[in-house]
């Protein structure tokens, strides 16, 4: 029987987890938490964020990724702007201004909780700090998740100088160029052209 035993492989359990834990960064203000969950090209998103909670799940390459955060302290969900356009980015005003010394209310360290270093602002520099960049971010309106937000690629651009051609080698012609009357030379050009 032992030898039996020692011929027959160990049955070791292949199967993947039922969901993986993304990576999540944190950053504050005396006022805000800026929370960013590291994940990039999210499918199936559902997001559910309450005052003392969030609830994320989603698919990337066909993994799916949960996330459930109890704060350290309330937030205001009605004062806070959420994006998810590149990452899942949540600006979240505190319901009460003071500074946290963790983000979950738990005190148990998790490896995949970190700190924002490039959002992070000392409160020693607390006066000094920028509040966090909420452009192109929307309101808690979860229910419209596919797009109808803000996209930097809508914005409108500015109109081309008209006074400037654009020649066949792609140097900018002034309409005296573009009409084969030369360049046109200003008093500042006959200066330098003394100087040399």
């Amino acid at each position: 029987q032992a030898l039996e035993a020692v011929k027959r492989p160990k049955q070791w359990s292949a199967a993947r987890p039922m969901s993986l834990q993304p990576d999540v960064l944190w950053a504050q203000r005396s006022d805000y938490i800026y929370v960013t969950i590291d994940l990039k090209d999210v499918q199936d998103m559902s997001v559910s964020l309450e005052a003392d909670n969030v609830a994320f799940s989603g698919k990337v390459g066909g993994d799916l990724y949960k996330c459930d955060l109890k704060w350290f302290r309330p937030i205001k969900k009605e004062e806070s702007k959420w994006s998810h356009k590149r990452l899942i980015e949540f600006c979240l005003k505190k319901e009460t201004e003071e500074e946290w010394p963790r983000l979950r209310e738990e005190k148990v360290k998790v490896q995949w909780i970190k700190v924002d270093w490039k959002r992070w602002q000392d409160s020693d520099d607390e006066a000094e700090a920028a509040p966090f960049d909420t452009s192109g971010m929307g309101d808690m309106n979860f229910g419209d998740m596919d797009g109808d937000e803000f996209d930097s690629d809508d914005e409108e651009l500015p109109d081309l100088d008209p006074g400037a051609a654009v020649g066949d080698a792609g140097d900018k012609e002034s309409p005296e160029e573009a009409k084969g009357e030369g360049p046109k030379t200003t008093q500042k050009d006959n200066e330098l052209e003394s100087i040399d």
